[in-house]
């Protein structure tokens, strides 16, 4: 409570001095164009914390969208959405999902991630999560290189969502609080960030779009009180999902006659996702793919990969950098206890990761269905 309070009085003061700074833009224009004018030199532009403050939000999290390599923002079809593509919420059951993930980082980090999401009316899509990111215990040096204490950085996003579906459109929003805390030197930040999505689903194929930190920022306890623009991300995705196996059974008209085929229950299922994704100061957009395959009502595999990307610093067609893969195992325990009020799947994934000596990070999940 009292972190959320200092936020508030942060954002006041925030408008405060922006109100200040407007008084003072006009002058401002006339210094900037005089020094244009006179200066022979480029001028290069950065912005307060240098576009990449709160960029672990960015992070892949839960172990079914890693495995798709991110591709996710036109499927949204699970509590994940809430961070991916928010307009997915009105689709889900009215009965509610949870999905709980840790992933396995290397070198003491780990991501934990919490999400919950159910149609609580018709049309109308909620969701809560929780979304964490913990760096391990590392030792704080000096400029000379000498060690002077251990540290470690905790960081996480609580995020409400809200969505809402008119004939074949959803549309949605998600606000998240976010705080960021180096411990060992007590200097923290607490900020917030608003995304919005929109979801259209034209029967075989569906489209989506998020744009991710539409406003954020992140204000620090530190001496100058520096305030910290959160970069934004715009996604938009395309997916379809085809049926390889539908059981047909035929008929009799009992009135005409005549043979009738019926379409029952459809069965294996390949699922396809394809996402363009640019985040502010990107040297180039990512363009990924990803692909799951409902092998058996008890088990589904998945894959994907980037197809574009930037490599230090240039864009390349398949740059190899960013690649996963996953399974999900939904067991059969209806013959231990027949009044189980849930189903549930243990996810599990894998996915390249470039900080650790493995080049590889494992996630785990688990997810239940009322």
């Amino acid at each position: 409570m009292k972190n959320i309070i200092q936020l508030f009085t942060n954002i006041k003061r925030y408008i405060a001095l922006r109100r200040r700074a407007n008084n003072y833009l006009y002058l401002q224009r006339l210094f900037v164009f005089a020094l244009l004018c006179c200066a022979s030199f480029n001028l290069f532009a950065q912005h307060s914390g240098g576009g990449y403050a709160g960029s672990w939000n960015f992070r892949d999290m839960s172990a079914r969208t890693i495995g798709l390599a991110g591709s996710f923002t036109a499927i949204a079809d699970d509590p994940m959405a809430i961070f991916y593509n928010p307009a997915g919420l009105s689709n889900l059951s009215e009965t509610p999902t949870i999905i709980s993930s840790i992933s396995m980082l290397g070198l003491g980090r780990s991501n934990s991630t919490f999400a919950w999401g159910q149609e609580v009316i018709d049309g109308l899509g909620i969701g809560i999560a929780f979304n964490n990111f913990y760096t391990g215990t590392f030792t704080a040096r000096d400029a000379m290189g000498h060690a002077y204490g251990e540290y470690s950085n905790n960081q996480y996003a609580i995020a409400a969502s809200a969505s809402y579906k008119i004939a074949y459109a959803s549309f949605g929003a998600t606000a998240k609080y976010i705080t960021d805390n180096l411990q060992g030197a007590e200097t923290f930040s607490n900020g917030y960030a608003v995304d919005f999505g929109a979801l259209f689903d034209m029967g075989m194929f569906r489209f989506g779009v998020q744009l991710q930190n539409a406003s954020g920022f992140l204000f620090w306890n530190t001496a100058g009180s520096d305030i910290m623009n959160l970069p934004w991300r715009l996604k938009a995705g395309i997916s379809t999902k085809i049926y390889t196996t539908v059981e047909r059974s035929t008929d009799r008209s009992t009135v005409t006659g005549e043979i009738m085929t019926d379409e029952g229950d459809k069965g294996n299922a390949l699922n396809i996702g394809l996402d363009f994704a640019y985040t502010q100061y990107s040297v180039a957009p990512v363009v990924s793919i990803g692909m799951e395959y409902e092998a058996h009502k008890y088990i589904t595999f998945r894959g994907g990969m980037g197809i574009y990307g930037d490599v230090y610093g240039h864009p390349e067609l398949f740059p190899m950098n960013q690649w996963a893969g996953g399974v999900s195992v939904f067991p059969d325990i209806d013959f231990l206890n027949e009044t189980l009020p849930f189903k549930f799947s243990i996810d599990y994934s894998v996915a390249n990761e470039l900080v650790n000596a493995t080049g590889i990070n494992h996630t785990i999940a688990l997810t239940i269905k009322f």
